[in-house]
């Protein structure tokens, strides 16, 4: 390559003016185009803009709402309320509970020479617990009525909590004081 030596050298400019003016015809076609559309979708979201302008201002009522509700629950006195629950869930169970059943079931575990004098229930959430007074003549029909309360699938933990002989009481009689859980049978509804 030989050196240039004119004073101002021939610079071929004539592909960078095309270039540039293609470059401005098209930025041109582009804002033209960007134009048109902002126009076209400007007027297109309109009723989508009043749409969320109506759904903003729905907002704020339901928020609103919503407080005083909030504000409302927080005046709910929930523990009481829960004692109150739990109490008349009690209550239910009590009612719920058949004394029928639970008399026939302790038919069947009792000795032919044992009588009750008292029958007190607790009544639980899935058992009952039973405070039993009975009466017998002879010490072999404690010992057979509490065999029969272990080995009965109703009961569980029989346990004496006081016994009379004959010579303690007045009676003549065995007395005896015990404590069983009994294991009603599901009630359906």
């Amino acid at each position: 390559m030989t050196p240039n030596l004119a004073a101002r050298p021939f610079l071929n400019t004539r592909p960078v003016w095309l270039v540039a003016a293609a470059a401005g015809l098209l930025a041109l076609a582009l804002v033209v185009a960007n134009a048109v559309f902002f126009v076209r979708t400007g007027r297109t979201l309109s009723p989508l803009i009043e749409h969320r302008d109506r759904l903003v201002v729905e907002e704020r009522a339901l928020s609103a709402k919503l407080s005083g509700l909030v504000a409302e629950l927080a005046k709910v006195p929930w523990k009481s309320l829960g004692a109150r629950v739990s109490a008349t869930n009690v209550i239910l169970r009590e009612h719920n509970f058949s004394w029928l059943a639970m008399f026939d079931d302790i038919e069947r575990v009792m000795p032919y020479d044992v009588r009750i004098v008292q029958v007190s229930p607790e009544v639980g959430p899935a058992e009952v617990e039973l405070n039993i007074r009975v009466v017998a003549k002879t010490r072999d029909a404690m010992i057979e009525l509490l065999e029969n309360l272990v080995t009965d699938p109703s009961f569980s933990r029989p346990t004496p909590r006081t016994e009379t002989t004959p010579e303690q009481s007045q009676s003549g009689s065995y007395l005896m004081a015990l404590s069983v859980r009994y294991h009603p049978p599901a009630v359906t509804p």
